[in-house]
């Protein structure tokens, strides 16, 4: 009986967080950034989640390569909702699956870094192409 218990309760618990489209982050207003747009092409009508363990101040660093801010580009351009101070760097994908970076890295080389895996990306190699469009 103990046994039939415990594997309902893991089975609802699967059944209840991993069918689940919503991507939880735990953090606060005051170290959050979220924008409003999905990409229209996103059947899961979520962001991406990008945590780091960098300050919302250190991603205000301007990105040479492309003219604006390392966090402006993350939120605007490729959809990402950014947590700051984060206990890791890591990227969660529309889909769930959720990549971790290398910790001592800087805000342009983890940004370059989001840049390509999320270029390799199905809807995200869409969202890459027509952004370097923009750039030209």
């Amino acid at each position: 009986m103990k046994y039939s218990l415990s594997v309902i309760f893991i089975l609802t618990m699967l059944v209840f967080y991993g069918c689940s489209n919503k991507v939880l982050v735990n953090c606060t207003n005051n170290n959050y950034m979220s924008k409003n747009n999905i990409n229209p092409e996103n059947n899961y009508e979520n962001r991406r989640e990008f945590k780091t363990k960098f300050s919302k101040s250190d991603f205000d660093l301007f990105h040479e390569k492309f003219g604006l801010s390392c966090s402006e580009l993350l939120s605007d351009y490729f959809y990402c909702n950014i947590c700051f101070d984060s206990h890791e760097n890591s990227l969660t994908s529309y889909d769930g699956r959720k990549y971790i970076f290398k910790i001592y890295i800087s805000p342009v080389e983890i940004t370059n870094e989001c840049l390509n895996l999320i270029s390799t990306m199905s809807m995200g190699s869409n969202e890459y192409s027509k952004f370097l469009k923009t750039q030209k």
